[in-house]
């Protein structure tokens, strides 16, 4: 039996859910169709018509990049459309022969993209990844990896994590990497100190995370690695990123603001 391969052709691998995708996809098709609904009756029509394909297109291809893994999709997407070029010596007339053809071109390539999305691998979902993945690492290092960026997917994952506990401090401490995370988790007082943890416990996660900097920061973005060991590390890093939201300092709850008494309203 013929089945999909294991890593899925990159350029038609969707970035968010293909749900998304489709009902995008279906709302273009339907912004382009509504350009051609109608012929232009003046050259002034006409020119407007022109100038909202040009914003239809631009939007258009700028979704087609947020959406797909690739950005071959939107170069297809906005490659010339072949079609008889019109004989009329009239530009007006020309364009009235011309644009629809042009029109017509990128809405069928938006509805041939229709038509495969059901078929279009997408990212890993469901429970179980959404329980081994944080959403803020999966949303940035998804297209890198994917790519085979894997140097740059790993300094984005480091950063994520960095600005997670920069966030839990409220910036208070400039340092970044291994001597932020010493000054953070510091047993004289460090503001990411849990009371309801053991020293001991709290000096693990510090160390956790000092390691996970101390082995990936500053890692060249062009350095070659292999992807399964790259899925570990962001692996890693999610799991970091869960301990951070568990390490957010609580909001104290104010007591509630006594109402102001003036002195000749109270009774004798």
């Amino acid at each position: 039996m013929n089945q999909l391969p294991t890593v899925p052709a990159l350029g038609l691998t969707v970035s968010i859910p293909k749900e998304r995708v489709q009902q995008g996809l279906e709302a273009q098709i339907h912004k382009g169709s509504k350009l051609i609904a109608a012929p232009a009756t003046t050259p002034e029509i006409m020119a407007q018509l022109k100038k909202a394909n040009w914003d239809w297109t631009l939007e258009t291809s700028n979704l087609l990049k947020e959406w797909f893994v690739s950005e071959s999709v939107a170069a297809h997407f906005n490659a010339n459309v072949y079609f008889e070029p019109s004989l009329k010596v009239d530009d007006f007339q020309r364009d009235l022969d011309e644009f629809p053809h042009i029109v017509r071109g990128r809405i069928d390539r938006l509805l041939g993209l229709h038509k495969v999305a059901v078929v279009i691998p997408e990212p890993p979902c469901g429970d179980f990844i959404a329980a081994q993945f944080h959403p803020a690492i999966y949303h940035a290092t998804w297209k890198p990896y994917e790519r085979a960026q894997y140097g740059q997917a790993i300094n984005l994952a480091v950063q994520e994590v960095e600005d997670a506990i920069k966030l839990a401090t409220s910036g208070s401490i400039q340092e970044t990497g291994v001597a932020l995370v010493r000054k953070a988790f510091d047993p004289e007082g460090g503001p990411l100190l849990d009371a309801e943890y053991s020293a001991t416990d709290n000096q693990g996660v510090a160390d956790l995370l000092a390691g996970f900097f101390g082995r990936y920061k500053g890692m060249s973005p062009n350095t070659v690695l292999d992807p399964k060991q790259v899925a570990r590390v962001l692996s890693l890093a999610s799991y970091l990123m869960y301990i951070m939201d568990l390490r957010k300092p609580k909001k104290e709850d104010k007591p509630a603001e006594s109402e102001f008494e003036f002195e000749f309203l109270k009774p004798d």
